[in-house]
């Protein structure tokens, strides 16, 4: 977070929620939320969420609509599982998504009443989830779409782009010091790509661009460099230190360190001694 604005974004929502009385978020690219305004979750879907099967399907309706929005690279809205209305817009800078704000938890004159979603809801919250349901605010249809036309202005504004883009221009230095702080641990690229939540093609193609490698390229070498100093600066056995830098096959470790440096791990410490 500390590579956020994050005090001039809530600004930015508050002002936002004091023209339309409708929540909204911002997300980076990876879909994780930034911040919000008036609060995370409206007192419904707060409940609603205390059941771990609701939960889920939130969050199915958040995923789904995130990759209609990546796919398309447009605003994208929909009515959630719940029944109420939401709307996700990417921000978008040189054509790249660099993050997303949503507006949501809307009730509409259309919206369905209580009784015709209620068949879908825990019954052990029912009376709780109706009571929130009745108390959300009723947004017009006019309110709703002057609410998007803002958003969709906010997605284009330049200020805004440079709070969501500080991240997006570091994301080289978020994976370098990932790969080092878990050199022992499992670096496949699956793994990167569920912990930065990046695409595949993403991932590839962020090594590309900053460090002029494939991902296993970088990673072994990344996890030589640690060996190298793990054995000039501590006693432990050379096939302990592969196995620190996760590459525990001693063979394979001894072959590719001398094609590296152009000596064995042994001999390295043999010198270093």
């Amino acid at each position: 977070m500390k590579d956020y604005d994050l005090e001039k974004m809530t600004m930015l929502l508050k002002d936002f929620h004091n023209l339309t009385n409708i929540k909204v978020c911002i997300f980076d690219s990876h879909e994780n939320e930034l911040c919000f305004y008036p609060e995370k979750l409206s007192p419904f879907c707060a409940i609603l969420r205390q059941d771990k099967e609701m939960d889920e399907k939130c969050k199915n309706c958040d995923r789904n609509a995130f990759a209609e929005c990546k796919r398309t690279h447009k605003q994208y809205f929909y009515t959630c599982h719940a029944g109420l209305l939401e709307c996700v817009s990417p921000i978008l800078f040189n054509e790249k998504i660099i993050g997303y704000i949503l507006v949501g938890q809307i009730k509409t004159s259309t919206t369905p009443k209580f009784s015709e979603i209620s068949y879908n809801l825990p019954k052990n919250l029912m009376s709780k989830l109706e009571k929130a349901y009745y108390n959300l605010p009723v947004i017009k249809t006019d309110k709703i779409n002057s609410a998007l036309h803002i958003v969709n202005a906010c997605t284009g504004y330049e200020y805004l782009k440079t709070l969501v883009n500080t991240y997006e221009n570091k994301i080289d230095l978020l994976l370098d010091e990932y790969i080092n702080n878990h050199v022992a641990d499992d670096l496949s690229v699956q793994t990167l790509c569920s912990h930065f939540r990046l695409s595949h093609s993403e991932v590839y193609s962020i090594f590309k661009e900053f460090f002029m490698s494939t991902p296993a390229e970088y990673i072994k070498s990344r996890r030589l460099n640690k060996a190298y100093d793990l054995i000039k600066t501590t006693k432990l056995p050379v096939n302990k230190v592969a196995e620190k830098c996760g590459i525990p096959d001693y063979n394979y470790f001894s072959k590719i360190f001398k094609r590296k440096f152009g000596f064995s791990p042994r001999e390295l410490r043999k010198n270093n001694k």
